[in-house]
C-alpha cells in the first residue's frame, strides 16, 4: 500500500485563528467513541511497515506487521509469530474501488465547489484503465460500502488487526478545497442545527434546514475574483464538520471489524501527528503507524519527530513511525543510511519505534513514486539490539522535568511554532511531556493527573484552552509554572544533566549544558529503575554517521532520588555494537565512556 504524503501548509489555518478569536468555535462535540483498550505494542517491539519474506522478518527480529496487504495463507505463514495488520486505503485504492463498482464508481468521487472531481496529488502519475486516481468521498454510500467490504474481508482473511491508510478520508483533502459533493452538502445543515441559536444568528444562517453551502460559496467567490474557498467565513465550521465525520466513520469501521471477528480487533492508522487534525479520531485507534517528517534534506538529525512521539504519549497510543516519502527519496538519492540509523535510535530512546526500513515508498514531483531498499546490514543490527535487551525498554515511561500544557487549538493554528518551542527544550536536554487539551476537533480533555504530577508546568497560549481545561489549569497545585520556554529553561534543573567532565560548567539555563552539547539525553523510569538513553547528535554527512564521543569527555550529573533510584552506586553501560560494562556512580556522577551512535545507562535500586 502507498503512504499518505505531506500536504502543503493548509490555507484555512489563518482563518481558523480569526474564527477562534471571534468565538466561532463553540464546544459542540460529536459523541465519544469508546476508548481504545488494547495494548498492541511493547516498547521493544520491532514493527515492519510492509510485508517481507520469512528470513527478512527473522533478520530484523520482527514482531508486528503494521501495513500488511490482504492476508493470504502464504503471507500469514511467512509472518508466523508476527502480529499481522492488514491495510485498507481510503485514498490509495482507486483501482480496486473502480473494479468493484465499474459502472457507478463516479458516485463516490469527491467534488470541488464547481462539482469537478480532483486527483490525489501524490498519485498523479497513477492511472487505472486510463482513469486518474481520483480522491473518493467517505460520506458517499458506494465508497463507504467498498471500504466496509475491505475491512470485513481483511478480518475474515485472518488479520490480527486493521490498518487504515489516509484515515481522514474526505477530510484529508480539505486543503484541496473539497469535498462539495451532494452528500457532503446535504448533511452539513444537521451540523449547523446543533450550533447555538445566537451563534447561528451572528453567522447569518437563519434556519439551517435546506442550507446549500456549495451555492453560498459559489456566489461568494463570484462576488470578488481572487477569493479562495477556504477563506469563506463558514469554512472553519465546514472543516469541523468534515473532521468529525471522519472520526465517526472510523468508529464505525472499528466496530465493524470487531463484529466481523467476534472479538476486539485492534485498529491502527497512518495518523501523521505533526500535521494538524490527525488526532481527530484517536479514540477509535489503538496505535499510530504513520509518516512523520524527519527533514532529511537538512543533513542533520531533527528533534521534530520527538514532538510526534510525545503527542502519542499524551493520548496514550504507541507510535510506530516512518519518514515521509520525500525523506526516503532524499536518503536514496544521496545514499545516507547512517542518517536513518539515527532516526531508529531516537525513536526507541523516546519509547516509540521507527518501522524497519526494509522497503520504503519514495516520492518527488520529478520522479513520482519509487522505492528505497535500504542496506539490511546497516539497519537490522539496531533492531536486534532492541530485541536482545527488552528489559531496557519494556515497562519504562518517559521521565519529565517539565510538563507542557498545550491545547490542540494552539497546535492546530501554530504548528511550526509549537514544534520549535518543543525543539528548544529537546536541544537543552530538558525532558518534557505534553499534556494535551481539547478543542472542537480533538476530544481530549486536559488530564488532571498530568497536572498534579507536574512539579514544573509550562502553559502555552492559556486562552486557547476550553473553559473546562482553563478551570483545571487554574486549580492545578504545581510547584512552579511558567509562561515561556525561556523562563522554563532558566529555572528548571533537569534530573539528568550532561556536563563537561573537566569540571568546567558549560553555560546554559538551569545548570544545563549549552544547547550545542552533542548528545540528546532521554531518561526513562519505572518503579525501582531508570534507563538514560544517550543519542549522539553529531551527525557527519561526509562519513554518514555520528562522530564518536570520546571516553571521559562528558559526565552525567544525576538527581538519583528524582529518578527513583536513590543510593545507587553502580550502573550498567550498554552501547550499540558492544558488550555491556559496569560503571561506578560516584556520588551522583557517571563519567560517560566512549560510544558511537547510541548508549544506555541502566540504574537499578
Amino acid at each position: 500500500m502507498l503512504a499518505r504524503r505531506q500536504c502543503p501548509a493548509e490555507p484555512w489555518r489563518s482563518l481558523a485563528v480569526a474564527a477562534a478569536l471571534l468565538g466561532l468555535f463553540p464546544t459542540v462535540l460529536a459523541p465519544r467513541a469508546a476508548e481504545a483498550p488494547l495494548p498492541v505494542l511493547q516498547r521493544s517491539d520491532v514493527v515492519f511497515m510492509y510485508q517481507a519474506g520469512r528470513s527478512t522478518y527473522q533478520d530484523y527480529g520482527a514482531t508486528v506487521l503494521a501495513w500488511g496487504g490482504r492476508p493470504t495463507e502464504k503471507s500469514l505463514a511467512e509472518a508466523e509469530g508476527v502480529k499481522f495488520f492488514g491495510s485498507v486505503g481510503m485514498v490509495t485504492e482507486f483501482s480496486r474501488y473502480h473494479d468493484r463498482f465499474p459502472q457507478t464508481y463516479e458516485q463516490g468521487l469527491c467534488r470541488d465547489v464547481e462539482g469537478q472531481p480532483y486527483k490525489v496529488p501524490w498519485l498523479t502519475d497513477h492511472q487505472h484503465r486510463g482513469i486518474p486516481f481520483w480522491w473518493c468521498c467517505t460520506r458517499q454510500p458506494v465508497f463507504r460500502q467498498y471500504l466496509s467490504e475491505r475491512v470485513r474481508d481483511t478480518v475474515q482473511a485472518g488479520a490480527h488487526g486493521v490498518h487504515i491508510d489516509d484515515h481522514l478520508g474526505t477530510a484529508g483533502g480539505l486543503w484541496l478545497g473539497g469535498c462539495f459533493c451532494d452528500r457532503c452538502v446535504a448533511e452539513f445543515p444537521a451540523y449547523l442545527e446543533r450550533l447555538p441559536a445566537e451563534l447561528r444568528s451572528r453567522l447569518g444562517l437563519g434556519e439551517p434546514a435546506g442550507f446549500d453551502y456549495r451555492a453560498v460559496v459559489r456566489a461568494w467567490l463570484a462576488e470578488q475574483p481572487g477569493r479562495r474557498v477556504a477563506s469563506h467565513p463558514l469554512w472553519p465550521h465546514w472543516r469541523i464538520y468534515q473532521l468529525r465525520g471522519a472520526a465517526q466513520f472510523m468508529a464505525e469501521l472499528r466496530a465493524l471489524a470487531s463484529r466481523t471477528a467476534g472479538r476486539s480487533v485492534p485498529v491502527g492508522a497512518n495518523a501523521g501527528l505533526l500535521w494538524p487534525a490527525h488526532l481527530a479520531d484517536y479514540r477509535s485507534l489503538d496505535l499510530f503507524s504513520a509518516e512523520i517528517s524527519h527533514q532529511a534534506e537538512r543533513r542533520r538529525w531533527s528533534d521534530a519527530p520527538l514532538v510526534a512521539y510525545r503527542l502519542a504519549d499524551a493520548v496514550g497510543r504507541p507510535l510506530a513511525a516512518t519518514a515521509s516519502g520525500g525523506d526516503w527519496a532524499y536518503i536514496k538519492e544521496h545514499n545516507l543510511p547512517g542518517m536513518v540509523q539515527g532516526w531508529i535510535a531516537l525513536s526507541y530512546a523516546a519509547g516509540q519505534a521507527l518501522m524497519a526500513p526494509h522497503r520504503q515508498w519514495c516520492h518527488t514531483s520529478e520522479k513520482g513514486t519509487h522505492w528505497y531498499d535500504g542496506p539490511k546490514e546497516k539497519f537490522a543490527p539496531l533492531y536486534r539490539f532492541v530485541r536482545q535487551h527488552p528489559f531496557l525498554f519494556d515497562d519504562y515511561v518517559a521521565h519529565a522535568d517539565l510538563t507542557v500544557a498545550l491545547s490542540h487549538r494552539t497546535f492546530d493554528r501554530q504548528t511550526s511554532h509549537a514544534i520549535a518551542l518543543c525543539n528548544q527544550l529537546a536541544a537543552a536536554n530538558l525532558a518534557y511531556r505534553l499534556a494535551l487539551g481539547s478543542d472542537d476537533i480533538v476530544d481530549h480533555p486536559l488530564p488532571a493527573q498530568d497536572l498534579e504530577r507536574a512539579p514544573h508546568l509550562l502553559v502555552l497560549a492559556p486562552t486557547d484552552f476550553s473553559a473546562e481545561d482553563q478551570r483545571l489549569l487554574a486549580g492545578a497545585s504545581t510547584v512552579s509554572r511558567y509562561a515561556t520556554v525561556d523562563e522554563a529553561l532558566a529555572r528548571v534543573t533537569p534530573a539528568v544533566r550532561l556536563e563537561p567532565a573537566s569540571g568546567e560548567r558549560a553555560e546554559g539555563a538551569g545548570g544545563q549544558p549549552s544547547p550545542s552539547a552533542p548528545v540528546r539525553v532521554l531518561p526513562r523510569v519505572k518503579t525501582g529503575g531508570a534507563v538514560v538513553h544517550l543519542v549522539n547528535g553529531q551527525y557527519d554527512a561526509g562519513r554518514d554517521g555520528a562522530v564518536p564521543v570520546e571516553a571521559g569527555r562528558w559526565q552525567l550529573q544525576l538527581e538519583l532520588e528524582t529518578l527513583g533510584v536513590a543510593e545507587v552506586r553502580e550502573a550498567r553501560w550498554f552501547r550499540f555494537g558492544a558488550e555491556p560494562v559496569t560503571v561506578p556512580v560516584e556520588g551522583s556522577k557517571v563519567r560517560v565512556p566512549a560510544f558511537g551512535l547510541w548508549a544506555l545507562l541502566e540504574l537499578r535500586r
